[in-house]
């Protein structure tokens, strides 16, 4: 819900991190509007909520924790603490048996480096899926961009203490190692989309298409894509 950075505290201005329960009111959003919508299908929404503050109960650096599937984690960086809470809600989901999983986030900051806070990406493991939620992105005026998930960025998530790291010593490609690392807890059998909606989500100054402040990125998106039914053919 706020994101201090954790022992790895934030070096600028972090006011805006109040915006990092983005995520969780996105799909809080979403579910309100299929039930007023009254779409047919079995929807369930998954809400990891926590604070990412320093107490005696925070996270080191360093630290091995296990998650909510039994693997364990090396700590490398406390303030990739996102992607640990969303590893468990995908790990928890599989208990649903889902044909399709979306997680959306405002999970990296490479995200608004990468695309001026214009854009969200998206990655995942079904290319037919991916193109759909691209193409209602275009329907609503929301700018989404594939990035590849290739199996090198999938191995870096591994430790040698642990069974994967949350933040690899190896390659800098933050937005892509976040999704890679939650490819590790997508459950079996699953479609996956990842969407990493940081710094689309909130601007200062509004346009014409959308408000200052917090602005419901990629809302209409995912309604489009449960209204249109887009399921596998």
């Amino acid at each position: 819900m706020f994101d201090s950075g954790g022992y790895n505290l934030k070096l600028r201005d972090f006011a805006d991190m109040k915006t990092d329960m983005t995520g969780s009111s996105t799909v809080y959003g979403l579910m309100n509007l299929i039930a007023y919508h009254k779409l047919k299908g079995h929807y369930i929404g998954l809400l990891p909520i926590v604070e990412n503050m320093v107490n005696e109960h925070a996270s080191r650096p360093g630290d091995i924790v296990k998650s909510y599937n039994g693997k364990t984690v090396e700590i490398r960086n406390t303030d990739a603490e996102g992607r640990l809470i969303m590893a468990d809600a995908l790990a928890y989901s599989e208990k649903y048996k889902p044909q399709i999983v979306i997680d959306i986030s405002t999970l990296t900051g490479a995200n608004q480096y990468f695309f001026g806070g214009k854009a969200s990406s998206i990655m995942g493991n079904n290319n037919k899926l991916i193109q759909k939620m691209i193409q209602c992105g275009k329907e609503n005026n929301e700018h989404i961009w594939e990035i590849p998930m290739w199996s090198e960025y999938v191995d870096a998530t591994k430790s040698s203490l642990a069974d994967y790291t949350n933040d690899s010593n190896e390659i800098s490609a933050g937005t892509i190692m976040a999704g890679a690392f939650l490819s590790n807890f997508v459950p079996k059998n699953s479609h996956w989309l990842h969407i990493d909606v940081a710094g689309a989500d909130y601007h200062e100054n509004g346009t014409e298409i959308r408000f200052s402040g917090s602005n419901g990125v990629m809302l209409n998106s995912l309604l489009c894509f449960v209204k249109n039914k887009h399921c596998i053919d």
